[in-house]
């Protein structure tokens, strides 16, 4: 089955995470901020990545934005749990492709119906095909600069 690195700082959250993934025959892997994500992320592959958004020292948005800034992390399809739906519209139009987003409190079988979906995506989108695109350098530089955008707009709110 697949390796998935959970990202949360709440290690109650991390802990019902990975019993959800391990009772399906997942391998979860934990890190407490997008700090130690990549440092997990450095150390070995994964198939998915599940993060919270609001974490401490690096937080999610930030943590998808480097991970879709690097021709090595880019293309491992993530899971965002968020804390409501505002969230996920924010996000939504920025962040379309391999994307998943979990609203707390977050059942079980939510859980695997977006992993599921996405591992079976991940797989799908692997395969060559002739009929396929490549995603260009370009594609990617503007996925980086509209997650800074939003990230510019969150801060805003903030203030």
């Amino acid at each position: 089955m697949a390796t998935i690195l959970v990202v949360d700082d709440h290690s109650t959250s991390q802990r019902l995470m990975s019993f959800i993934l391990q009772q399906h025959g997942h391998t979860p892997v934990t890190a407490m901020n997008g700090r130690q994500a990549l440092e997990r992320l450095a150390e070995q592959q994964f198939d998915l990545v599940i993060t919270d958004l609001n974490m401490p020292e690096l937080d999610g948005l930030a943590l998808l934005q480097q991970m879709r800034a690097s021709p090595r992390y880019q293309r491992i399809p993530v899971a965002i749990l968020t804390g409501g739906i505002h969230e996920q519209d924010n996000l939504r139009s920025y962040l379309g492709k391999k994307m998943a987003f979990l609203t707390k409190p977050v059942g079980s079988d939510e859980v695997m119906a977006a992993v599921n979906r996405l591992l079976a995506e991940a797989e799908e989108n692997d395969a060559p095909s002739e009929h396929a695109p490549a995603e260009s350098q370009e594609e990617h530089q503007a996925d980086g600069l509209k997650l800074l955008a939003l990230r510019l707009k969150q801060k805003i709110n903030v203030i």
